[in-house]
């Protein structure tokens, strides 16, 4: 190679370099100086002391109330018990929200970034607002940006932020109630009884923790099941079982419900009623604890079980939940728990 060929490609070399060096320090631009301190300063420590929860929106209207009551998070506008996990992602979202970048200050602007004040009937934003500290905290909240974060804005400051995490802020009450009903796992299910209200009754059930199917005990004569385990669907019928509308249970029972009793081997008992009304499906439940089933049917060595009072406290929770309520479950969910005899069989 030729010294000039050689120079030339030397000095190629450092271009490329000197470019590559000058691009990287364009990405490394200065933070904003307040990059990562706190959009609410001391709230992260003082989470436990939030004894409520608002959500207002367009107009000043309250969307949503969450009430600590004896411990408890509840929906006000509902009467109804409250997701805590969402809760509670909340309450810490706010501990942690940090800032990102200084937006505008000019109030003309804050629509942009959906942070105006809810005062205005057209108000895009929802104020978060919390109460039981010392002093109540609030924030405005708007769009999501681009980052994984949100824009924001304390009222009575002047300037919007971009700030993370991001804040998950449903602005209806029935996003923020508990959504299970009830959730028990099909290998605690022993028995299952169902009394349809247009077909005869049935029962499905294991004789020991490790069976693998649910057996069914007198079957119409010269009748069989369609496969070994026809039935086992019963026992996974309350597996997270959640429902998508709730209400007030009527003080008068349906003329003819459906009926279903679930029983685990530890000693929990689930009742369900159900019926339809025109396409939609209705539910309600109660539980209890039954000490002689738990007895009859001990854990095996090594084998993992909740003792008799976790059951028993098990079922008084279901109990509290769900009295006095009526719950709206998927149809295929309903068809599930109060199946027919006559589709267990073959024809």
């Amino acid at each position: 190679m030729s010294p000039r060929r050689l120079a030339l490609l030397l000095a190629l070399a450092l271009a490329v370099t000197g470019g590559a060096f000058w691009l990287s320090s364009q990405r490394t631009l200065p933070r904003d100086p307040d990059y990562g301190t706190p959009v609410l300063a001391g709230l992260a420590g003082r989470l436990d002391a939030v004894d409520e929860v608002r959500v207002v929106g367009a107009g000043a209207q309250v969307l949503v109330t969450l009430k600590r009551i004896d411990g408890r998070w509840q929906v006000v506008e509902s009467g109804y018990p409250a997701d805590v996990a969402r809760v509670r992602r909340l309450l810490i979202a706010l501990g942690d929200l940090h800032v990102v970048e200084a937006k505008t200050d000019v109030a003309e602007r804050y629509a942009a970034l959906g942070v105006e004040d809810v005062e205005g009937a057209k108000a895009q934003s929802v104020r978060i607002e919390l109460r039981g500290l010392p002093e109540p905290v609030a924030l405005l909240v708007g769009h999501a940006s681009a980052g994984q974060g949100a824009y924001v804005r304390v009222p009575g400051q002047r300037q919007a932020l971009e700030a993370r995490p991001g804040i998950d802020v449903a602005r209806t009450p029935r996003d923020w109630l508990q959504r299970t009903i009830v959730d028990v796992a099909p290998e605690r299910v022993q028995a299952v009884e169902v009394a349809r209200s247009d077909g005869p009754a049935w029962r499905a059930l294991k004789k020991a923790r490790d069976s693998a199917h649910f057996d069914v005990p007198d079957l119409p004569k010269g009748r069989e099941l369609v496969s070994l385990g026809a039935a086992d669907p019963a026992g996974g019928a309350l597996g997270n079982l959640e429902f998508d509308e709730l209400r007030r249970a009527p003080e008068a029972a349906p003329a003819h419900p459906d009926r279903a009793v679930v029983r685990t081997f530890d000693g929990l008992v689930v009742m369900l009623t159900g019926h339809a009304d025109g396409e939609a499906r209705w539910l309600t439940v109660a539980a209890a604890f039954d000490a002689d089933a738990a007895a009859h049917f001990p854990p095996a060595a090594g084998q993992a079980a909740p003792g008799a009072e976790q059951v028993r406290a098990e079922a008084d929770r279901i109990t509290a939940l769900t009295h006095g309520w009526e719950y709206r479950v998927p149809p295929y969910r309903f068809d599930a728990i109060f199946r027919k005899r006559d589709e267990l069989l073959r024809h």
